[in-house]
């Protein structure tokens, strides 16, 4: 039935126009932004979802930074126990030096001058191996970061090689060294820094794998998070593409079809002449 009242053809054409028209805003959208969801209207609860998972992403950000911290404080402290530990090497050939019974005043003065210069050293290597306002070696209590978002903690042991050094100075430089048996006396206690030395270049290694193998645990976390929000809510922009491209012929063919439907009342005129 042909009418001037209704015109069903075109109704159905403008109905299939706006469903192509919502379809290429929604393409459009995702094309511009390289989201498939890139708000709460898109898809609520997918969206609600990757918000969630982008929260855990920044908590794990927080701890991988606390955890590169770490990192510092605990590498600055061994580089400086290392120090140390060389510098008591040289410490022991001016022990044994200082124990020869047959040495001159002059040159017993040249050799405790250096040993006074070799300790100042090793109390320097100790007093700048700080980090962020933190020196495990001159503290008596643990460096502790946050290892997790959940709020566990990871340390970094405290050394107290400043107390040492101060010890050691006592029984080498307060009292020198003039003979064999006060040169053993002061091996002694050379002995004994030198064994909290080892103990502390032991413990800090063991203590900057750990935080460094937390970071890369965290580090994973956070790339696979990462990935699992993009499966969630980004774009195939290939797809994407193309969709927008038959869309955009649709919308064409769509126009097309309105004017032939709108043209079909015209044909009553036809009637009348």
């Amino acid at each position: 039935m042909v009418t001037i009242h209704t015109n069903p053809g075109s109704q159905v054409a403008q109905a299939a126009f706006r469903e192509i028209n919502r379809n290429l805003d929604v393409t459009s959208k995702a094309v511009n932004t390289g989201y498939k969801v890139a708000d709460a209207r898109d898809d609520a609860s997918t969206f609600s979802v990757a918000q969630g998972l982008r929260g855990d992403v920044k908590a794990l950000d927080a701890v991988s930074s606390a955890l590169s911290r770490a990192v510092g404080v605990g590498e600055v402290a061994l580089a400086g126990a290392e120090t140390v530990s060389d510098l008591v090497q040289d410490v022991r050939g001016k022990l044994t030096q200082l124990s020869n019974d047959s040495l001159t005043a002059t040159e017993r003065a040249a050799y405790q001058a250096d040993l006074v210069a070799l300790t100042d050293q090793i109390n320097n290597a100790i007093g700048q191996s700080s980090f962020s306002g933190k020196n495990v070696l001159t503290s008596t209590t643990d460096s502790v970061f946050l290892s997790d978002e959940a709020g566990s903690t990871i340390s970094v042991r405290a050394q107290d090689l400043d107390t040492g050094a101060t010890t050691l100075v006592g029984a080498i430089v307060t009292v020198p060294v003039t003979n064999a048996a006060t040169g053993a006396t002061a091996q002694t206690a050379l002995d004994t820094f030198e064994t909290l030395v080892n103990t502390a270049l032991g413990q800090l290694g063991a203590d900057v794998n750990g935080i460094e193998a937390q970071q890369e645990l965290i580090t994973k976390r956070i790339d696979a998070t990462e990935k699992g929000i993009g499966a969630l809510v980004d774009a195939d922009l290939a797809k994407e593409s193309a969709r927008l491209q038959a869309l955009q012929t649709q919308q064409q063919l769509a126009v097309t079809a309105i004017s032939i439907a709108n043209s079909a009342p015209g044909v009553l005129l036809s009637l009348f002449r």
